[in-house]
């Protein structure tokens, strides 16, 4: 028995689709009402679970078009929509709805639903699906959900780590070629005027002002990385928590141990790398402004001394 279910939302069409599995369907998807036209031309399918608001052709419009089709019109529509109110559901039953649920749909509230509608497979079809083979198909692919998170947090850690050294490598660059830059400043000194000086201190201070500035977006771009690696590891722990019995979730929350100490590890690793990154600019810019004022006073010696020559 299949249901097509119709959701521009990524996160809404999985935690629906659990929902509608666990009641024994199996579930086609759609991101919009357009598609779920084409679906409805192509496939067999029993239920339609349509969003209210998406893009392009709302939920309203697509549930019109198929419930005036005649070769579509026998399926029955439930509307799923974040909004309530007595105006919606005159608008949906008008549309040619069968029923209103309220997301986040509830388990209760999907199962009120469907026991009213008169599908076309027998209810044993429903009572097969939850089978203990049925239970360990499903174990077996959160698992394999499981290590492919597990193993795309890695990979994301390994990849801020290699961005990060690359500026690293690059920032070390720049201050060797910068203090290159400030070797023949020594000798020629005799050769600058307070101009070109002025010009040269101006020149060290932005680029100074520009690291630190590719500093800080750099550090931003990691913290935002390892946040939204923390969210993605709270929202699966939470779906599991509800999905799984009680050995699966032993065995998920140690998973999720080992994947939390290596984020630490890592986001520790990571500010640590940072903070000397910091201090290492600190050392540069006091080091370029003792360069600085050594030059300035070489300038006003020399000064000095034209002076004193040309007075005595």
């Amino acid at each position: 028995m299949k249901a097509l279910l119709v959701d521009d939302s990524k996160a809404a069409r999985f935690a629906m689709s659990k929902l509608l599995k666990d009641q024994g369907l199996e579930v086609e998807v759609a991101s919009s009402g357009e598609e779920a036209l084409d679906k409805l031309a192509t496939e067999p399918i029993s239920i339609v679970f349509m969003d209210q608001s998406m893009p392009g052709m709302g939920g309203i419009a697509a549930t019109r078009a198929i419930t005036s089709n005649e070769k579509t019109a026998h399926i029955p529509v439930v509307l799923c929509t974040g909004n309530e109110g007595e105006k919606l559901l005159h608008t949906a039953k008008e549309a040619g709805a069968i029923g209103v649920l309220t997301k986040p749909p509830r388990e209760e509230q999907l199962k009120e639903v469907l026991s009213n509608i008169k599908l076309e497979a027998a209810p044993a079809a429903f009572e097969e699906m939850a089978t203990e083979e049925h239970e360990t198909v499903d174990r077996e692919t959160i698992m394999v959900e499981v290590d492919e998170l597990v193993a795309s947090l890695r990979q994301r850690v390994e990849e801020l780590e290699r961005q990060l050294q690359v500026k690293l490598d690059e920032l070390g660059q720049r201050i060797t070629a910068t203090e290159r830059k400030l070797q023949p400043l020594q000798g020629a000194v005799d050769n600058l005027d307070n101009r070109i000086l002025e010009q040269v201190k101006e020149q060290l201070t932005a680029d100074a002002s520009n690291q630190r500035i590719q500093l800080e977006a750099l550090r931003q771009q990691i913290s935002a990385g390892l946040e939204e690696m923390e969210e993605r590891e709270g929202r699966l722990r939470d779906a599991l928590i509800k999905k799984t019995k009680e050995k699966v979730t032993s065995m998920m929350n140690r998973k999720l141990v080992e994947v939390r100490e290596s984020l630490v590890k890592s986001k520790e690793e990571t500010r640590a790398r940072t903070l000397a990154m910091e201090n290492r600019m600190k050392e540069m810019e006091q080091s370029l402004m003792a360069k600085s004022i050594g030059i300035s006073i070489i300038t006003a010696a020399l000064a000095f001394a034209s002076a004193y020559f040309f007075l005595t």
